[in-house]
């Protein structure tokens, strides 16, 4: 199926791991690329957890695009070679992760206010690979003016595209969008402009495009954990409710045969599905009722028949989240 825009799953760390992405894209329509939730350096290697979610072997989809955190050119440079030795043709730079743990070690939305250090990393980059490379940015760290000094410099080198979260760092995932930045970026950006933010439903997402038509490419994240059918529906491939419920009983299942065969325990396989269904829960009318009894069930096999009689008879939600 051709479409004038595609759709992205975002990267979410301890959500969009290489389980989720593999289970999700053998059963539902509607995802074009799958970004890997950022690898970093520590202690000049990565960590193991890293080294998994990247393997090619876990990433068996079409198009699938791995991010880096890094706060100088050497660690972009570290990263990405390992990334190209592993054969990906395109990386994505994170210059969006707002949380403060993050952004006081100069990585993710705290490289924005270092407009030199942007460019070196960014210079290094075009100066050592040939693989295409996309940024993924907020608005800003402190201030979404940052987004009007930022833009040059991106304009300085052949990006693929730049997919930008209209906050500022501070705000989290909270507060309104600042559409004045997306707008900016829009009409200064040399560059394809993709969008990430606040896209939960298919009512969202039209409003949006129509917003905002020149942008072609969305990021969905939340969205989809809280309605693995909205990239579906956006690309308007319709579902019967027995059919919906066919694909959240394949979809489960499957989750939880690859954490149990992934995960040292079936202890850790079941924290696993618990942190899944504080999302998937909201398939259901009764969210709340439904993740309580999730929460409730601390052995696996009560786990199970909970899950069961969930997907089985509570009502689902008529439309997205």
């Amino acid at each position: 199926m051709t479409s004038e825009f595609m759709i992205y799953l975002a990267p979410l760390q301890g959500f969009t791991d290489f389980v989720y992405r593999k289970v999700y894209a053998g059963i539902f329509q509607g995802v074009d690329a799958y970004f890997i939730p950022y690898i970093t350096v520590q202690n000049a290697a990565i960590l193991k957890k890293y080294e998994r979610e990247i393997l090619p072997q876990n990433n068996p989809q079409n198009r699938v695009v791995p991010q880096i955190l890094a706060k100088d050119e050497e660690e972009v440079r570290f990263l990405s070679e390992i990334l190209v030795h592993y054969g990906y043709t395109e990386i994505n730079l994170n210059m969006g992760c707002p949380y403060p743990m993050v952004t006081k070690r100069g990585r993710g939305a705290g490289l924005l206010p270092d407009l030199e250090q942007v460019y070196r990393i960014l210079n290094t980059y075009f100066e050592h690979f040939d693989s295409a490379l996309s940024v993924k940015l907020r608005a800003g760290l402190e201030s979404p003016g940052e987004i009007e000094r930022i833009v040059p410099v991106l304009n300085e080198f052949p990006l693929k595209e730049v997919i930008l979260h209209p906050r500022i760092a501070r705000q989290l995932y909270k507060g309104e969008t600042i559409d004045m930045a997306v707008d900016f970026a829009a009409k200064n950006l040399k560059h394809p402009l993709g969008y990430n933010g606040d896209i939960f439903s298919l009512e969202d997402y039209h409003r949006k495009a129509r917003q905002f038509p020149e942008i072609k490419n969305w990021m969905v994240g939340r969205g989809v954990l809280m309605n693995a059918f909205l990239p579906s529906e956006i690309m308007g491939i319709q579902l019967n409710e027995d059919e919906k419920r066919t694909a959240l009983f394949q979809f489960h299942q499957k989750m939880l045969e690859e954490y149990l065969e992934t995960t040292d325990n079936p202890g850790n396989a079941l924290n696993k599905m618990q942190q899944f269904w504080s999302y998937f829960s909201y398939h259901f009318e009764n969210q709340a009722k439904a993740f309580k009894r999730i929460k409730k069930s601390k052995q696996l096999a009560l786990f199970k028949a909970e899950a069961g009689s969930i997907i089985g008879t509570e009502r689902l939600c008529r439309e997205s989240t």
